[in-house]
């Protein structure tokens, strides 16, 4: 929607500009004609047909302004509707594993041809197998809300770097079963700045479980804040695996490739869009960066 508004803004630019220094060359023309003659019937009738004129400049400006909104609004509906459907499309797919291991193994208990040794597997199973699919869905939920036209920060100032410390710390647990070195660095002064408290925390609590979730075991992962220039970066970077070169422009989109390899390396597609419209819609940047010590480095910039 943010391009659609900046497209429409330049396009009405350009017809001001262009209506304007068309009708200022029709008045006056007119003026120097009138200069020439002295009967006041021409005079009268050159102010006529100068004005008719404009008029005429103004009805195919507006015309030519409609046409190129009218087909600005409908390429970003197609555009949208379409990444609708691939949202959905995908959806159903990740879906769809899950929900089948949790029939299977349903109805095999509720048949009872479990044997009573593996009764206990099974129903982990089932019970992680739900959790992949709530977690699915509570992604889906948040990267819709967050698209919704009427969706607004609730914004206040806070302390970025105690909330960061917070999140490290809800994730604590994760961090020690994947076994991922965590190194901080982060400054005891607060670091104050305007922020939705909630979503900037989802931002950091889904860094971390990216993290998480696409490096191997005792990859170091170092996350730091760094105040310069008045402005305040906020890095992750870790050492584990890295992230193809074709597939860095669209990391932040949903589902941004239908390759089955490149999703899975990717998860559940939404986590890091997640992230990037959180913050976008803060008015910060985030990017991914190259680092001769790590292999991947995202960087906030507030």
């Amino acid at each position: 929607m943010k391009q659609l508004r900046n497209a429409i803004l330049r396009s009405f630019i350009l017809y001001f500009f262009g209506l304007s220094i068309i009708g200022g060359l029709i008045e006056e023309l007119f003026a120097s004609l009138e200069t020439l003659v002295y009967e006041p019937e021409y005079q009268v009738l050159f102010r006529v047909i100068g004005l008719i004129l404009q008029l005429v400049a103004v009805f195919c400006f507006s015309y030519a302004f409609y046409r190129s909104l009218d087909k600005k609004i409908e390429e970003q509906s197609q555009k949208i509707a379409k990444q609708q459907n691939t949202l959905f499309a995908n959806i159903a797919h990740d879906l769809k594993t899950p929900l089948t291991s949790i029939t299977g193994f349903s109805k095999a208990l509720s048949e009872d041809i479990v044997e009573p040794e593996e009764r206990a597997e099974a129903s982990s199973i089932i019970y992680q197998k739900s959790l992949t699919a709530n977690e699915l869905l509570d992604l889906m939920f948040q990267y819709t809300k967050l698209n919704a036209a009427e969706y607004s920060l609730n914004r206040q100032e806070c302390a970025v770097n105690f909330l960061l410390k917070e999140a490290v710390a809800d994730n604590y647990d994760m961090l020690e079963q994947q076994r991922i070195e965590l190194v901080l660095d982060l400054p005891e002064e607060p670091v104050m700045k305007s922020i939705d408290k909630i979503e900037l925390r989802r931002v950091f609590n889904n860094l971390l479980i990216n993290a998480c979730k696409h490096n191997p075991p005792e990859s170091q992962l170092a996350i730091s804040i760094i105040g310069k220039n008045n402005q305040t970066k906020i890095i992750f970077a870790d050492n584990g695996t890295p992230i193809p070169p074709k597939d860095r422009e669209k990391l932040f989109q949903p589902f941004v490739s239908e390759n089955e390899t490149e999703r899975n390396f990717q998860g559940s597609g939404l986590g890091l869009a997640i992230v990037k419209t959180i913050i976008d819609k803060h008015g910060f940047t985030i990017e991914l960066l190259d680092d001769e010590k790590y292999t991947k480095k995202f960087v906030i910039t507030l």
